[in-house]
């Protein structure tokens, strides 16, 4: 009786294991094609253009005093020339810490954007994965987490679909987007 019954456990357990539904995303394509992620990273793109091109003028006059000095030197005293390398020292260095404060802060908001997006989606993945019968998502990405996947398991397009048309909807409402639980995969 133990024996049947031992049996009976084992089989309904490796039944249950083999019909979990399972399905892969593509990591690397759902943030380049998320259309919330490319709006953050085209906008810290630009705060980092408005920095060069708000420095580029100062960097070109900066320019214009070494080519100036390079070419005066000769007919300097020594004095002058470290006066005059001291105030172009100085200059450079302010220059530099405006590139370093500038460019550190735009890194550190963007990093934090970039981060918020990360937790939406991920979030977004969860509930899109219990509204839609999953079992597991797994991430398809460079470090190797899935080797192989079947094409049909892949779901990166349904997710990115889903999570574009929430972000431009601004909806807070559940999407559950497929109506079948064929895809099923044995773990």
């Amino acid at each position: 009786m133990k024996t049947t019954f031992s049996i009976l456990l084992i089989t309904l357990t490796l039944i249950g294991c083999s019909k979990s539904k399972s399905a892969f995303v593509d990591t690397q394509k759902l943030f380049e094609d998320y259309t919330e992620m490319t709006e953050v990273q085209d906008k810290y793109t630009k705060l980092t253009d408005d920095v060069r091109a708000e420095l580029q003028p100062k960097i070109q006059a900066f320019q214009i005093k070494v080519d100036l000095y390079q070419k005066n030197a000769q007919s300097m005293s020594m004095a002058e020339r470290q006066a005059k390398e001291q105030e172009l020292g100085a200059l450079q260095q302010e220059i530099q810490q405006m590139q370093q404060n500038r460019g550190g802060q735009i890194q550190q908001e963007s990093q934090a954007a970039v981060d918020s997006v990360i937790s939406k989606v991920r979030k977004f993945i969860d509930k899109y994965g219990e509204e839609n019968g999953y079992d597991f998502i797994y991430g398809k990405n460079e470090s190797g987490n899935v080797l192989y996947g079947k094409s049909e398991l892949d779901i990166t397009d349904k997710v990115l679909e889903a999570l574009n048309k929430k972000y431009s909807s601004g909806s807070t409402e559940p999407i559950k987007t497929e109506t079948s639980t064929d895809t099923t995969a044995a773990e």
